[in-house]
């Protein structure tokens, strides 16, 4: 059973990602396009009548953003001209930004733009009842020309040939025609031409043949002037020539010629929503849903739109794009708003822009917020019968209101609980509709590279980059599977780079504004005291969290060097060599491999000799941070964390003092309650203030701050909030 049809807080039957966006689908979308697709379709006032934004929904990975455009597809398709492009499939006007190997890097005749162009054409053209024909007398022959080959490259011959078959439905008298006999016919033209011959004779046929064939006697004395008036430099000759070979010289010739394309479709789009009979019939406008416009294919297109938008121009064509990350670089210029504030305007006037010259002035960015509490209780209460009481505060800590992880995470629960009761500390293992674990899953989906996903899954479990280093070169030496010596170590380190410029380009690193970057340190005359959320190679919380739940059920089959208990051993030898302010992450990593004993000998030898007691408090915090070892079935450490924090395993130590015993019994209650798929136990809730309180006045000049820790750490846990506050650092 899915949950496409779970009702969200904004009352619609949304599926998984569209909780709470109907003021975008309900309501922003239908004013832009001047028709609401409800129950009952009707007409509505166009919000932006003449000049109207290119909306940009903004987000990281999973926010929901692709269902969003899924949503406006299902919802428009069939009633007005529509186009849906992904943008990360198409090629790079700028290669060497984009890290992506670029498929047209080598081929002169095509470039991201076009690409965009060609898809937007043949899929706005389309039919749809109630409407006329969409016709691009200007965009076609300007396609058609920048396609022509060079003489001798086979590649690029094939791709002319395979776009001229996808666009000659589109042209007149042009339905039936074979892309490859038309190409066939301009190469048997060339056939005696000479060798030096480049692209300039072959652009010439291909004008000359697309005008012969598919451009009347008076529109072709318009389309010439049109593209005239903007091709400089060609007093004589055929401006589409002129275009053609600007186009593949290449550098800074190649984005006039783009801006001219994206002009002709816009200017094509603007004749057909023009004249008496559009305006009698009020009929909605086109509508373009661009996925991944961050992308450098993406961003070249919307470029163009908007450069052509604010040199005055007006065209019927609403642009819906997503783009992850917050787009703050790429649209410096760009109105915000909130969606739930888009359901009664959108707020956006290029007019009142500062710079309303500035081309990104033209655009909206509508930011994709988390999920809610309540969102997340809709989802659930899709299950037959009522789940665990605690569950839903579990999932949303874990998930942070991330759309995709929700969903499917609540999915697993609503499908389990047909059968069985769900405990929030399976969630991760819950299986899916095809037998895969939910955890697994989703790091599937949102790190679809598999080399790449491994490797990020081990450096998970690293602070820093230093520190993903030496985990990465020390298990390729333990494990003795890649080439040694300091070839082998490099490349290590190189995998570890391209692996932080993946997380950087993905966005999984903190904004600078982002909640979730680390908070200064206070410094200690033993320890450094790190944030409450340890710092992490992989910053984002809800992916460094199912990372590290990946690496440890798949420790039983990892190769030596590579298991759970030696990569913390690794990380541990690390930061013991580094020493100082590196001795907390050393605990840290000691505490995850097991020896929880080890860890609170320190902690208490710490606490008696009179350390500060704020920055006791804050390792005590960063170490209960500490992912727990595999348990059965994935390993054989046994999770006895609450039978610890209330005192039932003391008899284990019986020769140790009362602080160590109370040491030991608060750090466990801490460890298991900040474990990401564990409940917020309130008899351990009791536990820290118990232990805290027992600790305060035997602590030489700690009373004050322990004993303040011991009210708010036990109301800071039960309520879920991070971090635990200590008074004079937070």
């Amino acid at each position: 059973m899915g949950l496409t049809g779970a009702t969200g807080t904004g009352g619609a039957e949304d599926g998984p990602g569209l909780y709470g966006r109907d003021p975008l689908l309900r309501g922003l979308l239908p004013r832009l396009t001047g028709l609401d697709t409800g129950p009952k379709p009707r007409l509505v006032r166009h919000e932006h009548p003449e000049d109207h934004p290119v909306v940009l929904l903004t987000g990281g990975h999973g926010a929901g953003k692709t269902a969003v455009l899924d949503a406006a597809r299902a919802a428009y398709e069939g009633s007005v001209p529509l186009a849906r492009v992904d943008l990360a499939t198409l090629a790079s006007p700028w290669p060497e930004l984009d890290p992506a190997a670029d498929p047209y890097v080598s081929l002169s005749n095509t470039s991201g733009v076009v690409e965009v162009l060609e898809r937007l054409a043949v899929a706005l053209a389309a039919p749809v009842p109630g409407h006329r024909r969409t016709r691009f007398p200007r965009l076609l022959p300007g396609l058609f020309a920048v396609s022509s080959w060079r003489r001798g490259h086979g590649e690029q011959r094939a791709l002319a040939a395979a776009r001229f078959g996808r666009l000659l439905p589109l042209a007149d008298g042009g339905a039936g025609e074979d892309g490859e006999e038309w190409a066939d016919r301009i190469s048997a033209r060339m056939a005696g031409a000479a060798a030096e011959a480049d692209v300039e004779p072959i652009a010439e046929e291909v004008v000359r043949e697309y005008a012969g064939r598919h451009i009347g006697g008076k529109e072709r004395g318009t389309v010439h002037d049109w593209y005239a008036a903007r091709v400089p430099g060609q007093p004589q000759g055929d401006p589409l020539v002129r275009l053609c070979l600007d186009f593949h010289q290449g550098g800074d010739l190649q984005s006039p010629v783009e801006q001219t394309l994206v002009a002709a479709l816009l200017d094509d789009l603007t004749d057909a929503w023009s004249g008496w009979w559009m305006r009698v019939n009020r009929k909605p406008r086109p509508l373009a849903l661009l996925d991944d416009a961050h992308t450098a294919a993406g961003r070249a297109f919307l470029d163009r739109v908007l450069e052509h938008r604010t040199d005055g121009a007006r065209d019927p064509l609403v642009v819906l794009a997503t783009h992850l990350g917050g787009a703050d670089e790429a649209y410096p210029d760009a109105a915000r708003t909130e969606l739930g504030e888009l359901a009664h305007g959108s707020g956006w006037d290029r007019r009142a822009h500062d710079h309303v010259e500035r081309p990104s002035a033209g655009a909206l960015r509508v930011a994709l917020p988390p999920l809610s509490t309540a969102d997340v209780r809709a989802m659930l209460q899709r299950t037959p019968k009522p789940v665990h009481a605690r569950l839903q505060t579990v999932l949303y800590r874990l998930t942070g209101g991330h759309p995709q992880g929700s969903a499917l995470l609540c999915e697993a629960v609503v499908n389990a609980s047909a059968t069985r009761d769900v405990l929030p500390g399976e969630l991760l293992d819950l299986e899916t509709e095809d037998g895969t674990p939910a955890g697994d899953l989703l790091v599937q989906r949102l790190l679809p590279e598999l080399p790449l996903r491994h490797h990020l899954m081990v450096l998970s479990l690293a602070r820093d980059r230093d520190a993903a280093e030496a985990l990465a070169t020390g298990a390729l030496l333990a494990a003795d599977t890649g080439p040694a010596g300091e070839s082998g170590v490099d490349a290590e380190r190189a995998r570890v780079a391209e692996a932080a410029r993946h997380l950087e380009r993905e966005r999984w690193t903190p904004e600078p504004d982002d909640p979730h970057g680390a908070a200064p340190s206070f410094a200690a005359p033993s320890f450094a005291a790190p944030s409450f959320a340890a710092p992490s190679f992989v910053a984002h919380p809800f992916l460094h969290a199912l990372l590290v739940h990946e690496v440890r059920r798949g420790s039983p089959q990892a190769e030596p060097g590579r298991r759970w208990e030696d990569l913390h051993l690794l990380l541990r030898d690390h930061h013991e060599a580094r020493g100082g302010e590196s001795d907390p992450d050393a605990l840290r990593h000691r505490l995850a491999g097991g020896d929880a004993w080890g860890v609170v000998e320190r902690l208490a030898g710490a606490f008696t000799e009179g350390d500060d007691a704020r920055a006791w408090l804050a390792l005590l915090r960063h170490l209960a941070t500490a992912p727990h070892p595999p348990a059965p079935p994935y390993g054989e450490w046994r999770d006895e964390r609450v039978e610890t924090a209330r005192g039932s395993l003391d008899h284990r130590h019986a020769g140790a003092d009362g602080v160590r015993r109370s040491v030991n019994r608060l750090l466990h209650a801490l460890w298991y309650l900040d474990d990401p798929v564990r409940e917020p136990l309130n008899e351990l809730c009791v536990a820290l203030h118990k232990e805290l309180a027992f600790l305060a006045p035997r602590h030489s000049t700690g009373f004050t701050v322990l004993d303040a820790a011991a009210g708010s750490w036990a109301a800071a846990a039960r309520d879920s909030r991070r971090p635990y506050p200590v008074e004079g650092l937070d």
